[in-house]
């Protein structure tokens, strides 16, 4: 196993982002119920803007912290998951949210073992505050799962 920068693995988890995104887009696509439409359209802006985030964390973050080697594997078929995930026609708002919260929950453990396996104190602490943020959204996803369904 090669050690691979902390870069790396945010720019993975930013692609992660990206294919949610992309799945909650295809899903309201095919969509027919207009506030399960609008709950998948939420997710999907979710997404980007969690991205977008990461993305900027990226670019301000010390680049001491950003080029240190993570010794822990990642699970690398996330991206694969996203992209072959297929659910039944007529989603409810109870299909959405178990669906966010299982890959928000693969990725919050994503970032907390990368955060536990550091091998310094600054990454551990870095990548255990992306976790904590990650975790703070998906409050957000189940409060919004109820708005969505009372509008």
């Amino acid at each position: 196993m090669r050690p691979k920068p902390i870069k790396d693995f945010l720019i993975y988890i930013e692609e992660c982002h990206q294919a949610l995104a992309d799945l909650y887009l295809r899903l309201s696509l095919e969509e027919n119920n207009e506030k399960v439409k609008l709950l998948l359209d939420f997710m999907k802006n979710k997404e980007q803007l969690s991205r977008l985030q990461l993305h900027q964390y990226k670019q301000q973050a010390p680049s001491g912290l950003l080029e240190t080697d993570l010794d822990s594997e990642f699970d690398q078929h996330f991206l694969s998951k996203c992209q072959q995930t297929e659910l039944k026609a007529e989603l409810s708002f109870d299909d959405v949210v178990a669906l966010a919260i299982r890959f928000d929950i693969q990725l919050i453990e994503l970032l907390q073992t990368a955060a536990h396996d550091s091998p310094t104190i600054e990454a551990e602490i870095a990548l255990g505050k992306l976790a904590n943020q990650e975790e703070e959204t998906l409050h957000h996803v189940v409060t919004a799962r109820h708005e969505f369904e009372y509008m």
